[in-house]
């Protein structure tokens, strides 16, 4: 905000930081003092003045600065601008995978009609580059500006409407807010106004969830909606100087094997032995107990120093975590700051330890821990990790979130192994969690930006017609709930005049179009100074010294009249005396902002106007330095960007993978269609107890010891991925129970980690129940 107030032109606005800190950084803070030698009230605003002034005259500017400093933030603003496109081009593929992920189950059965797979493919269909386009009324225009004005401006309406959607309405809607709506992921404006939204979207989450333990991690719309705003250019950034080098470090150690699960270390070590002398030893058998597993001193001795080593790798993870805090983006900071602040207010009582705990399931439920795990997915490593490298990362992961918080290890008892972790590190991950939250908020200078806003003739976003009918149509669906939450007499006003919400239409005839946003009911402000209660001598000292940085960064370095000590009325006549008609108005200005201050008695030329004088030249000492640190940012961001297009990469092979199988799997449909082959039951097949026990199948059984000969399933399939296992008793010609599965639900099941399948007598290990069930009803052409 300093550069932009202080040098105006169209190559030298200022590189805010991916942090997207709202307060300017200034050399020095000048006060106008009062005869009593107190601060005049309008001089806390100063600096604000000057990027409020600068944004009501950008249209004014008439002069292209073309110095260093100029060319690497343009060069800066080019790379956020196409962080910010690609960022939104990876959330559309994002999507498309997560739809067919969740179909894959089905395609691999063969049990989807022809209408149903064409559905499908339309997903997979050549996307060409989105056309630029234009609505064909005029009236329309107006409308659909109108009413997104209204929805980036006032976040409530959003925020409503993101906790009224569902899981299958999110994704289109999370699209449009924040890659669209609030698009520009390194302009303040757009960012404060999107973490206003969040604000209001938590504050509802608090009221209406009664207790803090399930807070912020059940997979809701609003979860979904934090879980993307990290996956945002600045968050990404973070992860990608954070993580990478850890994580790469770790997994080049292809054959470390860290498993600390007993009943696996077990199993592992007996397929060694076999493996290595063709035998199993007696007292060594298969099958045994996770309790069992536990007591063998051979696996408690191969466990023993697997446990340093992982503390010893967490450690090293954390104390890059902490070490990093100022890295971390300003956004999500001021999150996990709403966290704290909305915890303390809904639970009086809470502890530092609950507090951490909310904080830490949003920072590293939600942001580190996914990119821990899957880094492949998140681009931090090249390929995808090997076996033993992954099963670390997952288990760093669970430490790190079981530092983060309250401990419990009631799911997996091997954990409790390294609790000495925890006990070690929880007192420096609290005071970390807790320094999160210590940002600034961003209040006064958003309502400064609104202002702004109002008195901008050029406020636009490019936007699909798509997403335009999606956000209409969610807010129609939605309309009467969105009464009920809120006064929404402005927006019924607009979805009234503009009626039904139209169809989507085909990808082919999608289009972009430059939406200009207009305010309906607040009529642009030409006199800000007024409506902001600031004095003329505010904006007229600082237009000066804005206007004589910029006449010293264009004027040529041999000219006599930059050199030192300055005089300003010296440059702003050599300005006045050029040929050059931008230079020539600037110094005409110049001239006259001098007498102003004269006549204002804010300055004198007695001595030089030295006030004025020595700003200007510290604000260019400042500029010179300011380089430096935007060079720095743009080679973050170039790996940001490198990053993000190598996502792009992995995602359109992926959809290249799905493209293959579709058109397979959709010609085997066609030709089982024509033969109108009668499909056959498979089975039962018969497996003892013993047996699916031995195999694994069977991870827990509730029947008795002496029960368990007698005991017996039967498996049929009657038809492609579908199944009925029955439990019978030897002698009873009936059997205990039944149970009619789906092989998609399974494959849902192992998808999101759960393992365990109750049969009420027994539990079935889910991926041990997909291998049997693969093996064993294998069909052609399935």
């Amino acid at each position: 905000m300093a550069l932009t107030m202080l040098a105006p032109s169209r190559t030298s606005t200022s590189s805010s930081s991916s942090n997207v800190n709202p307060y300017p950084q200034v050399t020095r803070q000048n006060t106008f003092s009062s005869s009593d030698g107190t601060r005049s009230a309008r001089t806390s605003k100063r600096y604000s003045v000057t990027a409020l002034y600068m944004s009501m005259h950008a249209h004014d500017k008439d002069i292209e600065i073309e110095d260093d400093l100029a060319r690497v933030q343009k060069t800066l603003r080019d790379l956020k601008a196409k962080i910010s496109s690609q960022s939104k081009k990876n959330f559309v593929l994002e999507k498309d995978v997560r739809y067919l992920d969740s179909r894959i189950a089905l395609l691999i059965q063969n049990r989807m009609a022809l209408e149903e797979q064409n559905e499908v493919a339309s997903h997979l269909e050549d996307s060409v580059e989105i056309l630029e386009g234009t609505f064909p009324s005029d009236q329309k225009t107006q409308q659909y500006g109108n009413l997104f004005f209204l929805l980036q401006s006032e976040p409530r309406h959003i925020a409503a409407l993101c906790r009224l959607v569902t899981m299958a309405e999110i994704d289109a809607l999370l699209q449009t807010v924040m890659f669209t709506i609030y698009g520009n992921q390194y302009e303040s404006r757009e960012e404060h106004l999107l973490l206003t939204m969040f604000q209001s979207v938590l504050s509802a989450q608090f009221d209406t969830t009664p207790e803090y333990s399930s807070l912020l991690r059940a997979n809701t719309p609003v979860s979904r909606m934090m879980t993307t705003y990290t996956r945002r250019g600045p968050g990404q950034s973070y992860l990608k100087t954070v993580l990478a080098d850890q994580i790469n470090s770790l997994i080049e150690h292809k054959d470390l094997n860290l498993e600390i699960n007993p009943l696996k270390v077990y199993e592992q070590m007996i397929k060694q032995i076999e493996e290595d002398t063709g035998t199993l030893p007696s007292n060594m058998p298969r099958g045994i107990s996770a309790e069992e597993a536990a007591e063998n001193p051979q696996v408690q001795a191969i466990i023993e120093p697997r446990l340093t080593m992982l503390m010893k790798i967490a450690n090293s993870f954390l104390t890059t975590i902490i070490d990093n805090l100022n890295e971390t983006p300003y956004g999500i900071r001021w999150i996990c700051k709403q966290i704290r602040s909305l915890t303390k207010r809904k639970y009086p009582d809470a502890k530092e330890q609950v507090i951490c705990t909310l904080i830490g399931g949003f920072f590293f439920l939600r942001f580190l821990n996914p990119a821990i795990v899957t880094p492949r997915s998140y681009m931090l490593v090249d390929g995808m990790p090997s076996e033993h490298p992954r099963r670390t990362l997952t288990l760093i992961a669970k430490m790190l979130q079981n530092l983060a918080n309250k401990p419990s290890y009631a799911k997996e008892p091997y954990m409790a192994s390294l609790a000495p972790f925890v006990h070690h590190n929880k007192a420096r991950i609290n005071k970390f969690l807790m320094d999160l939250c210590e940002v600034g908020d961003f209040y006064e200078s958003l309502e400064m930006d609104q202002y702004v806003a109002l008195s901008k003739k050029d406020l636009e976003l490019s936007i699909t017609l798509n997403e335009i009918y999606t956000t209409h149509q969610l807010l129609e669906k939605h309309a009467k709930e969105l009464n009920k939450a809120q006064d929404v007499s402005h927006l019924n006003v607009l979805l009234a005049e503009l009626g039904p919400a139209p169809a989507q239409v085909p990808r082919k005839e999608n289009r972009v179009i430059t939406l200009p946003l207009y305010s309906r009911w607040e009529s642009a402000i030409d006199d800000l100074t007024a409506a902001l209660d600031i004095t003329q001598e505010d904006v007229c000292y600082m237009e000066a010294k804005s206007t004589f940085v910029q006449l010293l960064r264009t004027l040529p370095a041999t000219s006599p009249a930059v050199r030192k000590p300055l005089n300003l009325t010296k440059i702003a006549d050599t300005a006045a005396k050029m040929r050059d008609m931008g230079m020539f108005r600037k110094g005409m200005r110049a001239l006259e902002l001098l007498e102003q201050l004269r006549d204002l008695g804010v300055a004198t030329d007695q001595d030089g106007y030295l006030l004025l004088r020595e700003e200007v030249e510290q604000e260019l000492v400042h500029l010179g330095s300011l380089k430096d640190k935007v060079v720095e940012e743009t080679k973050k961001l170039d790996e940001v960007y490198k990053t993000i297009r190598d996502h792009n990469t992995y995602l359109v092979g992926q959809l290249e993978t799905y493209k293959s199988y579709l058109h397979n799997v959709r010609s085997q449909s066609e030709g089982k269609q024509r033969k109108q082959q009668k499909q056959t039951v498979l089975g039962p097949y018969k497996f003892t107890h013993q047996q699916l026990e031995k195999e694994g199948v069977i991870q827990k059984s509730n029947v008795p010891d002496n029960r368990r000969a007698n005991i017996f399933f039967n498996i049929t399939s009657p038809m492609p991925g579908t199944f009925v296992i029955s439990l019978h008793y030897k002698g009873r010609n009936r059997g205990l129970l039944e149970l009619d599965l789906k092989l998609d639900d399974l494959l849902e099941m192992q998808q999101n980690g759960q393992d365990e399948l109750d049969l009420e007598y027994v539990q079935f290990n889910v991926p041990k129940v997909l291998t049997l069930l693969n093996k064993r009803f294998a069909r052609k052409k399935w």
